[in-house]
């Protein structure tokens, strides 16, 4: 029985005849002689290996055949329409690249026939999905810095290296080389790049920004070969164990239908990259962090890791979790587009467990009795009766109704329901403070504002009163919940009792509060692949800054970063970054975090800024964009309308209604119908992922916005602000491919010029 190979980053299949592509494929693996599959050679190709395959009447498989001592190895590259499909295979080769040690594809042009008109002006023509992206209006010519100076990252190219060299020891084409040699901006060097085979675009791009070769190869789990066999023999040993471009899927139908349904266009964000392999099957003796910027797969590597976990064990109790319950449920969408095989289960099941962290705090306490449940609500808050029958509809309003109660003799800024709010949250339930003795010692770790003895003291007047009112109607707040389920667990454990989980990894960790940790940190005993954490400081839009020493979890040394970033372009990853200038970043250990080190393996149009005169020039502005976007067929549920208030909201639905476009205005996380756009807060997109977007709104007096901050503490000021930056990095890191931001009047002090 022959074996398959497929090419895994690139290839998409066009739903119309994806099944019938499969039907072929299972076929060809059975008996490849089978006459109605017409595996056929081709008339004058660059690689005798090449041959195409009938998928039906319209449709041709590309393959390459290699027969080996193992048997028949066939090498899918995907499908076309019959006669392009002709052209692809006799023009294509299959190369061993023995300096990065991976197979590849290279489209080295037709023999004796005349080049079409595209190749006269182009070079060869590539495969559809491998060609480069094309330039809008505000494409690289339009880039800052331009084509007259060589920016300063070229000179990592320039100062080590020579095409010649490229070539010999990084495993370079020499077209590739020469033409990386000769670009002169970034968005030049990114359509070398989108023009070459996966892994050598991901050593061109290391290259420039400095990385050293060996320190690129670990990256991405590549070795130089030294063939000791003929070059079929070890393509099909390099194939059997590829962890990059190719999957080998051998003679088994079933790990062939899950390879083709992973290629899919609308599952390509649950495709695993080379960099991020490692932290799928990586195993540690305790907890790990991994960080990386918007895009860069930290979420994909959570949902393998998943899978793998439970594929190593089927008796494993697996959690993986979020801060909100609409991003718990996009998990559990994606995990079954990656997987549907894999059991989703209630806590403490064996099989994965996937749920928001006030739905974990829900269900522990819907389980623990009420003798554990009343021993806990003491431990955390304090004497007195409080069944936790109802929540806190609004925490801030709770606050200040305690604050004119007790009366406290402190300055404004704080006495602020957002300074009490993570006063509470970050001192007092972090600690399990139950009386004012308590606050006064407890350490206040990350609290930016230094409070003497005297001011404790009048602040717990304010918390005292606080939780008198929510006792006398059996409420608690969420982050209390949380505290409460955490001290069930722990005190479950103490008397020697099972936890629910052995493993439990943690996404969009930078959101989570002081009660939150204690919750994780009580869910699954220490042991080696605990906590799996995935954060990324510039993204905190939520969370407090809170050392994860204090509830026990131990991460030094384990802890890495994801540096690529395989969705947005890398026009908008510059211009997110910029956002984020003038900012000071720490991860969750309070550690500084850079954004110097990230990188895009993608290009596009750069970012358009618009600033109109009136709101209603903005809205025709935004609406313009998407009008042009629908009529080059672009999908209306892949582009988004991003603003920072409700208010604006409505603004920019009175505008799609006047443009005659469909919309959608979408709340926690909710999908988009197909043929309408979507429009939402920054806030709400959180997570999400769109093809275009169009932030609208981002004048001085929408973001940032003065309410969130300007009446805080000084130090709590700077926080609030670095959320507003954060936030508009979020929606700005939503677009794939193309962004757009408006204004009217003064446009915001945070933009980038």
């Amino acid at each position: 029985m022959p074996f398959v190979s497929m090419v895994s980053a690139k290839n998409k299949v066009d739903g119309s005849i994806k099944k019938q592509v499969l039907d072929f494929l299972q076929k060809l693996q059975v008996d490849d002689t089978a006459p109605g599959l017409h595996i056929e050679p081709m008339q004058k190709p660059r690689d005798k290996r090449a041959r195409t395959g009938r998928v039906n009447d319209a449709w041709r498989a590309v393959l390459f055949k290699m027969d080996t001592e193992a048997g028949t190895h066939y090498v899918y590259y995907g499908t076309w329409h019959h006669d392009e499909a002709i052209k692809i295979a006799r023009s294509t080769v299959l190369k061993l690249n023995l300096a990065l040690g991976s197979p590849e594809f290279e489209d080295q042009g037709l023999i004796d026939d005349e080049p079409s008109q595209k190749e006269r002006q182009d070079g060869p023509v590539l495969p559809p999905e491998a060609e480069p992206e094309q330039h809008g209006p505000q494409g690289a010519d339009e880039q800052e810095g331009g084509t007259d100076v060589v920016p300063d990252w070229t000179n990592q190219l320039h100062g080590s290296w020579t095409p010649e060299k490229l070539v010999a020891e990084a495993g370079i084409n020499a077209d590739g080389a020469a033409r990386a040699f000769e670009a002169r901006t970034p968005a030049e060097l990114n359509l070398v790049i989108d023009g070459l085979p996966e892994t050598q675009g991901l050593v061109i791009l290391g290259l420039a920004n400095g990385e050293d070769l060996d320190s690129i190869r670990e990256e991405l789990g590549i070795e130089p070969i030294e063939p000791d066999l003929p070059e079929d023999e070890t393509l099909d040993r390099v194939l059997r164990r590829s962890t990059g471009g190719f999957v080998f899927v051998g003679d088994n139908p079933d790990e062939l239908r899950e390879a083709l349904e992973s290629m899919d266009i609308e599952r390509w964000r649950v495709f695993l990259h080379p960099e991020q392999r490692k932290y799928v099957d990586g195993r540690w003796n305790g907890s790990f962090r991994l960080s990386g910027g918007a895009g860069t797969g930290k979420t994909v590597v959570l949902l393998h890791r998943a899978r793998a976990l439970f594929r190593s064990n089927d008796k494993a109790r697996i959690l993986l979790t979020t801060y909100t319950r609409t991003l718990a449920k996009s998990l559990s969408t994606q995990l079954t587009k990656l997987d549907p095989k894999v059991p989703r289960v209630e806590l403490g099941e064996t099989g994965v467990s996937i749920f928001g962290m006030d739905q974990i705090a829900a269900r522990v306490l819907k389980e623990a009795t009420s003798e554990e449940t009343e021993a806990a609500t003491s431990a955390v808050l304090g004497p007195g009766r409080n069944l936790l029958t109802h929540r806190a509809n609004s925490v801030a309003d709770d606050l200040a109704a305690a604050v004119d109660l007790s009366n406290p003799e402190l300055p404004a800024n704080l006495l602020e329901s957002g300074f009490l709010e993570q006063e509470y949250q970050s001192v007092v339930l972090a600690n399990g403070v139950v009386d004012e003795k308590g606050y006064l010692r407890a350490p206040r770790q990350g609290r930016g504002t230094a409070l003497n003895r005297t001011a404790r003291k009048e602040l717990w007047k304010v918390f005292a009163q606080f939780r008198r009112s929510h006792h006398m109607t059996d409420t608690a707040t969420f982050s209390e919940l949380a505290a409460i389920a955490a001290s069930v667990l722990t005190a479950r454990a103490d008397r020697g009792q099972a936890l629910p989980f052995d493993h439990v990894l943690v996404d969009e960790a930078q959101d989570f509060h002081a009660a939150h940790w204690m919750l994780l940190r009580a869910l699954a005993p220490h042991g080696p692949d605990d906590l799996f954490i995935a954060e990324d400081s510039h993204q905190r839009i939520y969370g407090q800054k809170v050392p994860l020493s204090r509830f026990g979890i131990q991460i030094r040394g384990r802890s890495r970063r994801l540096r690529l970033n395989y969705r947005t372009t890398a026009e908008n990853l510059a211009y997110a970054i910029s956002l984020l200038r003038g900012g000071s970043y720490t991860d969750i250990e309070d550690a500084p975090e850079s954004t110097s080190e990230y990188r895009s393996v993608r290009s596009g149009p750069a970012p358009h800024v618009v600033h109109a005169s009136s709101q209603q020039a903005e809205a025709e502005a935004a609406t313009d964009h998407i009008r042009r976007w629908i009529d080059a067929r672009i999908a209306p549920n892949a582009i988004a309308v991003l603003v920072r208030a409700e208010a604006r909201a409505r603004l920019a639905v009175e505008a799609l209604s006047k443009a005659g476009i469909a919309y959608s205005v979408l709340k926690g996380g909710a999908p988009a119908d197909r043929d309408k756009v979507a429009v939402m807060t920054m806030h709400a997109a959180k997570g999400m992922e769109f093809e275009r977007v169009v932030v609208m709104g981002a004048g001085a007096d929408e973001i940032p916005a003065k309410w969130s901050f300007e009446r805080l503490p000084e130090a709590e000021q700077a926080d609030a602000l670095l959320r507003e930056r954060s936030l508009l990095y979020v929606a700005a890191t939503r677009a794939r491919d193309e962004l757009v931001i408006t204004t009217s009047g003064e446009p915001s002090g945070l933009l980038s010029d």
